[in-house]
């Protein structure tokens, strides 16, 4: 008899790992094609056949087809509320909390820059998806000015925090390099 709180059965983790890996293979075929053929002109069926799995599969994982662009977007939330609700308790500024947060989530991408890359192409095709992906955005800029108390002063510190970071992206993308010494560069400017 195990305990609760352990590792999960194998068959557990398999599914797990399963589950994953066919998220992950839809959101990679989906950003491929919206890239190369436009959102509007890519169908779900389309997707779920690069995937190798069925349309209602792909609706088992995503009850829309702009729904992948998510990359993450949850896990990633809570891993910024976690680093934010630990950097608060530090003896740092508000600009340091921030910084630190900014350069927390720089570094959850730093594997991910091809598909950041094919994200922002298939944002390009579509308006949808641009607001998808600020709409993103915006709801890190939000979970960082809450947790700094949600006054004017925190939201433009976040503000300012996530301007540092679309743009150290944008520079990511075209040149390399580590995203997360762009940002804190980004960071040093703003002194």
């Amino acid at each position: 008899m195990t305990d609760r709180g352990t590792t999960p059965p194998p068959e557990q983790g398999r599914r797990e790992t399963h589950k994953a890996s066919t998220r992950r293979a839809l959101e990679d075929a989906a950003l491929r094609r919206f890239a190369e053929d436009g959102f509007d002109q890519t169908s779900v069926e389309s997707i779920a056949a690069d995937a190798g799995v069925s349309t209602r599969t792909f609706f088992r994982y995503f009850a829309t087809k702009d729904e992948v662009l998510d990359m993450g977007r949850d896990e990633r939330q809570a891993e910024l509320r976690a680093a934010l609700r630990e950097l608060v308790r530090r003896d740092l500024s508000d600009f340091e909390v921030v910084r630190a947060a900014v350069a927390t989530l720089a570094r959850s991408f730093e594997d991910d820059r091809e598909r950041v890359e094919l994200r922002q192409r298939a944002a390009a095709s579509s308006v949808l998806l641009r607001g998808r992906v600020f709409d993103m955005v915006l709801s890190w800029e939000y979970v960082v000015a809450r947790e700094l108390g949600g006054d004017v002063a925190a939201q433009s510190l976040a503000a300012a925090g996530f301007g540092v970071f679309r743009a150290a992206a944008t520079t990511w993308m075209f040149e390399g390099g580590s995203l997360t010494d762009l940002v804190n560069a980004g960071f040093d400017a703003l002194r």
